[in-house]
Parts: structure tokens; sequence; C-alpha cells
């Protein structure tokens, strides 16, 4: 699949390389420059140095008909800016963000964000499912999916 991440920071850097080893075609868009440098150096892909709210800096990265576009930057409003334009001028497939605050997932979903996912929000759906007879193992097994079970 052909995706634009469009964020900076850990969450880039991690999801950049998770998608890479999954043999995807990544393009990132990122608005601090010595991390547009890493990635581009440390991923072997192409990496738009420029604030991806910016509809010139979307035309850069060349996203037309991506299959996914992901917004993962700091600023919920941000990311839904990102995942409106790349709908509605470049025929991105599928947009995801992730958002801080939980209230917005239910309006990003209405205003036609695909997939919205919120820490906050899936934290409280585990303990609800976890303290209605479900196995409170099935909810930390969620949280904890980075974690090898040997340790």
């Amino acid at each position: 699949m052909r995706i634009a991440v469009a964020g900076s920071g850990i969450q880039a850097d991690f999801l950049i390389s998770f998608l890479k080893e999954k043999k995807h075609v990544i393009v990132a868009i990122c608005d601090d420059r010595k991390q547009a440098g890493h990635l581009s150096e440390a991923y072997d892909i192409p990496v738009v140095y420029g604030d991806p709210t910016k509809q010139y800096v979307l035309d850069d990265a060349d996203i037309d008909d991506f299959d996914v576009l992901i917004a993962i930057t700091q600023s919920d409003a941000d990311n839904l800016v990102i995942c409106q334009s790349a709908q509605r001028f470049y025929g991105v497939h599928k947009r995801v963000c992730t958002v801080n605050n939980p209230r917005n997932v239910d309006v990003f979903n209405e205003l036609g964000v695909s997939v919205v996912i919120s820490a906050t929000y899936l934290i409280a759906s585990l303990i609800e499912r976890a303290s209605t007879g479900e196995a409170l193992d099935d909810a930390m097994d969620a949280i904890t999916l980075g974690e090898r079970s040997d340790q």
C-alpha cells in the first residue's frame, strides 16, 4: 500500500519503521527539519519538510490517490485538517488520525475521518470490558501489544 505519515516524534519514527518492515511504500511529511533528515536517512523514504496542514506541503508530498494517510501530530485540530484535505483534494482512500481528547473520536468520525484513535478512549473501553466480566488479561494484552510475553 501507499501510505503517507504526517507528523513527527517517536510515534512517526516507530510507525514508519513498522510500516516499512511490512513492505509498504511510505512518504513522510514532517515539520521538524532534524527529524525529517533522520527519517529520510534511516528509512530511505521520501520526506517532505513542512507543515502538513498546508496544501502546498501536501502537494509536494504527491499523495494523490494514496491508499492511506495517517495524521499523528500533537494537535487534534491539525490532524482533522490534514485528514479532510487528504480526502477532499487528493482522493486518499482511508484517513487515520490520533486524537488527544477522547471526546473528538465521534466528532472526527462524523466529519469523515476513517479511523480515529485515542489512547484514553481505548483504555476506557478496555477497562469497561474487563469490569463487565470479560477477562482482564485480554484487556491488558491489548494495552501491552508491544511487550514481549517472555519477559
